[in-house]
């Protein structure tokens, strides 16, 4: 989803910063042993900690964090060696042994869950109490997966003559390539529907934030036997490799669309079974009938959420004529209320911290300067505020909303994936419909009325594989996550999810006797 996974409940009205529950203030290092910060690559139940390496960097500071091993070929390849041996035996483990693996991994991450934390936020930029929220997404997955039930036979026909039924049967092996917006969490949906299902799972951390996932497996490596769970960090040729290698079933992948449909080129060949969950553009439809005084600050942390690092957050948000003033104003004014700044101290109280890396940072800030070279309002923020930005010692940008641009511009047919969000007005619902539709994109989407029949009917017709109705976006471990359009092929999450894992076997059973006659 190049996004996020299931909020824990507490937060789900989440509209001022969240304290992290803690009996200590965090501070670098959480622990004492430096053992914990080392990485490597998990192969077939050993680590490797050989050159060549890389250290990804933390985007508050602009330095190097730690060494991480660069996977090579020979390594993919002794790791797809291993998994196709030991899922001759794990693909016929029991179900509930598979789930027990998975509670024990629950166990472990959750009594080292603020560790995690620090990392993510060293990491991905996160401000500290939403790295938290980020490993509580990581345990609700590990739960929902840890106790959910077998898939059953599907029965289709029973009678006198033929029973017939559909099962489900693991794959084989799957390479998840997860992206840098969630690591951990969203690792997590693709490593627990695999494993639970019978697959071996080898899983490519994005090289900008491979820390939590790399020493998540570690921790939980000796829980399942040896090629079960493997990782690998590596550079741009390791995810095509992945994609090639004709011992690889299937290709999990979260991220752009544009490698998404390199990711299907490449599988071509072997005629892999790929999951892709890619970008979107999600609109948020806000019908006159509503407070802005109770929506517009939701919105904007649906908006917001993760520096707008989110792939299903709202990134287009249409306001009927009638209240659009009036929600600008609270909406606006509750991105102001925030603090924003760098996260690399772990003290909780940041809203919004900086954009992960420099690639997106300077997408981010094209945005900006479009905006200002066509002379759109902004109602919060400056193109002023991302120059200075680019003179920091961090990749911090100030978060701006843009007061009702034309609908071709580049900040509405676009996906940022930052902290610049437009807002639009609106007057018939028929046009709002056909506008909101008017995307190569369909991931999400949000509906905002009193009049629940009238949002019901209007989220019936948007396009996208989810819709939230007076809510904003929170993608939940038990609903499927799949997007239309451009946004995707097949999704995770959920019980179809697992399905996504499983290949789909139909067994024809006719009744007429067959035995042979007796002598």
């Amino acid at each position: 989803m190049a996004g996020a996974c299931n909020l824990p409940r507490r937060c789900y009205r989440m509209l001022a910063p969240v304290p992290v529950k803690q009996s200590r203030a965090y501070s670098q290092p959480i622990r004492p042993d430096k053992q914990f910060y080392s990485f490597a690559n998990l192969i077939n139940g050993r680590l490797r900690h050989c050159a060549p390496f890389q250290q990804a960097i933390n985007p508050s500071t602009k330095e190097a964090l730690w060494d991480v091993p660069i996977a090579t070929e020979s390594d993919l390849n002794a790791a797809t060696a291993a998994a196709t041996e030991v899922f001759r035996t794990w693909s016929r483990t029991p179900w509930a042994r598979r789930q027990d693996g998975l509670k024990k991994a629950k166990s472990i991450l959750d009594s080292a869950k603020q560790d995690f934390a620090a990392l993510l936020s060293w990491e991905g930029g996160k401000p500290i109490q939403f790295a938290a929220l980020e490993v509580e997404q990581a345990l609700a997955i590990l739960d929902f997966h840890a106790t959910h039930e077998p898939l059953e036979d599907r029965l289709i026909q029973d009678d006198d003559e033929l029973r017939l039924t559909l099962r489900y049967a693991p794959m084989g092996t799957v390479a998840a390539i997860c992206p840098w917006n969630f690591p951990l969490a969203l690792a997590m949906s693709k490593v627990c529907a695999a494993l639970l299902t019978g697959n071996c799972v080898i899983v490519k951390p994005s090289p900008f934030t491979p820390y939590s996932v790399l020493k998540f497996a570690e921790l939980v490596k000796d829980l399942f036997p040896p090629g079960v769970l493997q990782t690998l960090n590596g550079d741009e040729k390791l995810g095509p490799l992945m994609c090639s290698h004709p011992d690889i079933q299937k290709i999990s992948f979260t991220g752009s669309i544009a490698t998404g449909k390199r990711i299907v080129a490449s599988t071509a060949s072997t005629l892999k079974r790929v999951t892709l969950e890619l970008g979107g553009n999600s609109a948020s439809i806000v019908c006159p009938d509503v407070d802005p005084a109770v929506v517009a600050p939701q919105i904007a942390m649906g908006a917001f959420f993760n520096s707008g690092q989110l792939c299903v957050a709202s990134k287009r948000i249409y306001v009927h004529n009638d209240i659009y003033d009036e929600f600008l104003e609270a909406m606006v004014g509750t991105v102001r209320s925030w603090v924003v700044g760098e996260t690399s101290d772990l003290q909780p109280g940041t809203m919004l911290g900086p954009v992960q890396n420099e690639n997106q940072y300077n997408v981010v800030r094209g945005f900006f300067k479009d905006a200002e070279d066509n002379g759109y309002k902004f109602a919060l923020g400056s193109p002023i505020d991302a120059d200075a930005s680019a003179r920091s010692k961090s990749f911090l940008i100030r978060p701006a909303i843009i007061d009702n641009p034309p609908d071709e511009s580049m900040i509405v047919r676009g996906e940022p994936f930052g902290p610049i969000v437009p807002v639009l007005r609106w007057d018939d619902e028929e046009e709002i419909i056909k506008r909101a539709n008017d995307t190569n994109t369909g991931l999400g989407g949000a509906v905002w009325s009193a009049d629940v029949d009238r949002a019901h009917a209007i989220a019936e017709r948007i396009e996208a594989g989810t819709v939230w109705i007076n809510g904003y976006e929170r993608p939940l471990a038990q609903a499927y996550c799949a997007g239309q359009k451009e946004s995707g092929l097949g999704g995770e999450l959920g019980t179809e999810g697992l399905r996504g894992f499983c290949n789909a076997q139909t067994v024809h059973y006719y009744k007429t006797p067959v035995a042979g006659r007796r002598t």
